[in-house]
């Protein structure tokens, strides 16, 4: 998959710097959006995240290319004006894996059978306890440490467990 990944990012660089530019130079609403025409491209900006696509997960890397940049809405659930985490969530589990989600981050996670962070797989659920000792905040493993959700700061984004504020507030993975 190395291979891949290598190849593609070469073919998809400048769209990749073009869109990353956009959404991370400060602009994190990006106006105008493409639904893409296929996997490559989220393949490739994937790959500049470091996380090693699979043939299996496919839609899923699409869906969120194709989410990234939307701003964050506090009890945002309906779509590209903006979401909260667990609307992002909801939005991904539903176009994804055809399956509905139910209330706030608090009330997904005992619905879920928990994991472990070396245990998650991509498209796994991540819990984090970020408002005093109670689950407030959930985002989708995409592999290689890194995960997505929707942040107050950035709206739809990429981010790593390992950087020292997720590393802090993370309490566990969950699948359904």
């Amino acid at each position: 998959m190395g291979y891949i990944c290598s190849m593609i990012k070469r073919i998809g660089l400048l769209l990749l710097m073009a869109f990353a530019g956009q959404v991370f130079a400060g602009n994190p609403i990006v106006k105008k959006r493409k639904k893409i025409s296929t996997h490559e491209e989220a393949i490739s900006f994937l790959c500049a995240y470091e996380i090693e696509p699979d043939s299996c997960h496919l839609e899923l890397y699409s869906c969120v290319y194709n989410w990234m940049g939307t701003r964050y809405k506090y009890s945002g659930r309906k779509g590209k004006g903006g979401l909260d985490c667990s609307g992002f969530a909801k939005v991904i589990y539903k176009e994804v894996y055809q399956k509905e989600l139910k209330g706030g981050s608090a009330d997904i996670f005992p619905k879920t059978y928990l994991l472990s962070k070396e245990q998650l797989e991509v498209g796994d659920l991540v819990f984090f306890k970020i408002r005093k000792s109670r689950i407030s905040h959930v985002g989708i493993y995409l592999g290689n440490n890194k995960f997505v959700h929707a942040a107050v700061k950035g709206g739809v984004r990429i981010d790593s467990l390992e950087a020292p504020y997720y590393k802090k507030t993370f309490y566990r993975g969950g699948r359904l």
